[in-house]
């Protein structure tokens, strides 16, 4: 989209967010204040960044760097120095949950083990450790080292069984290795097993997508998450195709192949828990974004505080020199005005597709008139049902949602994401 192209959306997207959250809350990350310091925090969830990955996925927009041995004892020294840091800033919390992404963490299976275990010293963990795994490094040794760590949900990335998009995907291995890989792991004890179907690839068809799924189902995942390539103006994609902003699917192929995806899904005993993601049965739900709050701890990691979101520094030696020196890694903060958190909690409870009304005045506090409007029109556009003291997005509801997240939400992303990672401590990035 050109820039004459992309006003229109800034303007929308400016009177929209005046309107909800109110004039006093600030769209702009800025360097924390020398004195500023995490408030007490009583009950969060907890992200660990694994940044090494062998082959660099050309479509991906997350930080990382070259799998090197030599980097694992650094970075590991500067992931237990931060946890300490965290626990001594904010207090010893309760975690609900550990998600452990990436990068590639099976790359860096000794660190993620001596990280967790520090965890447990300094917080009380109550939840589910969850990781992200890569079918090239599965086998019945890392099955065996998940467990022993405590890991009771895997996500598989997968993205596609058809050897065509896995060249397109920068995946340099077969089919058969996902296959392999997923059996392994549906097969092996763990609470659930979710496997990453993407869609909308080049030349690829709504069927290709659903035979995927049937793939993957057959293999026994118990949870299918599926999601469109995005193209980042900084990922190698972005760069090849000379983006200027997120470019999306076209729009027609996104909505045939997310029906496709929706039908199969109900037709086969899949039920929809998030926009992207269905599930079978009573397993856990695999999610790798629904926290209400959460640290980071790694390079590039954001953390979900009460007060605000926070992001670390992206450059890898940045981070490890300043956590190991004792200090912070944060290098951008944006505080929370009014009813800031209260509108975020909403937007995860879209992403859910599941809004309990009940909960709309405790979160919302003098702005849940205004929820309770855009729910009605959301009701009225039929973009959602009313069920007991719920409301449920339909399927339209999820793709538009979905469609919504990717021009405006993915945007704030991609601003913020491209200058954290042209320098290490950024001034000011508004979004």
């Amino acid at each position: 989209m050109s820039s004459s192209g992309r006003w229109p959306l800034r303007v929308i997207t400016r009177t929209l967010r005046r309107y909800l959250v109110g004039a006093e809350q600030r769209w702009v990350f800025e360097r924390p204040p020398p004195d500023w310091t995490p408030p007490h925090i009583a009950r969060t969830s907890l992200y660990l960044h694994v940044p090494f990955c062998r082959h660099s996925c050309p479509y991906c927009p997350y930080t990382k760097v070259p799998y090197r041995a030599s980097l694992m004892e650094p970075y590991t020294r500067a992931a237990l120095a931060e946890v300490d840091w965290w626990a001594r800033a904010a207090g010893p919390a309760e975690l609900t949950s550990i998600y452990i992404g990436g990068g590639t963490p099976t790359l860096a299976l000794d660190a993620v083990g001596r990280v967790l275990t520090r965890v447990r010293e300094k917080f009380r963990l109550t939840g589910d450790i969850c990781i992200e795994t890569n079918p090239a490094d599965v086998d019945d040794e890392t099955v065996q080292r998940l467990h022993d760590m405590g890991v009771e949900l895997v996500s598989l990335g997968v993205e596609s069984f058809r050897p065509e998009n896995l060249a397109v995907l920068g995946r340099d291995y077969e089919p058969h290795i996902a296959e392999r890989a997923l059996a392994l792991l549906a097969g092996s004890s763990f609470a659930s097993v979710n496997a990453d179907i993407m869609f909308a690839l080049p030349r690829q068809t709504a069927a290709d997508v659903t035979a995927d799924l049937a793939r993957a189902a057959q293999l026994g995942a118990d949870q299918l998450t599926t999601y469109p390539l995005f193209t980042f103006p900084y990922t190698t994609v972005g760069r090849y195709l000379q983006l200027t902003a997120v470019r999306m699917p076209n729009l027609h192929m996104r909505q045939a192949h997310y029906r496709a995806i929706s039908g199969w899904c109900t037709e086969h005993g899949y039920a929809r828990v998030s926009v992207w993601g269905f599930k079978r049965g009573t397993v856990p739900r695999y999610s790798s974004v629904t926290r209400d709050g959460y640290i980071g701890i790694g390079p590039g990691a954001g953390s979900h505080l009460p007060d605000g979101f926070v992001l670390n520094t992206f450059d890898l030696n940045s981070w490890i020199h300043t956590v190991c020196d004792g200090r912070r890694a944060i290098a951008l903060r944006m505080p929370f005005a009014g009813e800031m958190s209260g509108w975020w909690w909403l937007y995860w409870r879209f992403y859910d597709t599941h809004i309990p009304l009940d909960d709309l005045d405790t979160a919302l506090g003098s702005d849940a008139h205004k929820a309770r409007q855009w729910l009605r029109a959301a009701e009225q556009a039929g973009f959602a049902v009313h069920a007991g003291r719920h409301l449920e997005l339909t399927e339209s509801g999820a793709f538009w949602l979905h469609l919504a997240q990717n021009y405006f939400a993915l945007n704030y992303v991609n601003t913020l994401w491209t200058q954290a990672r042209r320098e290490p401590w950024p001034h000011a990035v508004a979004i």
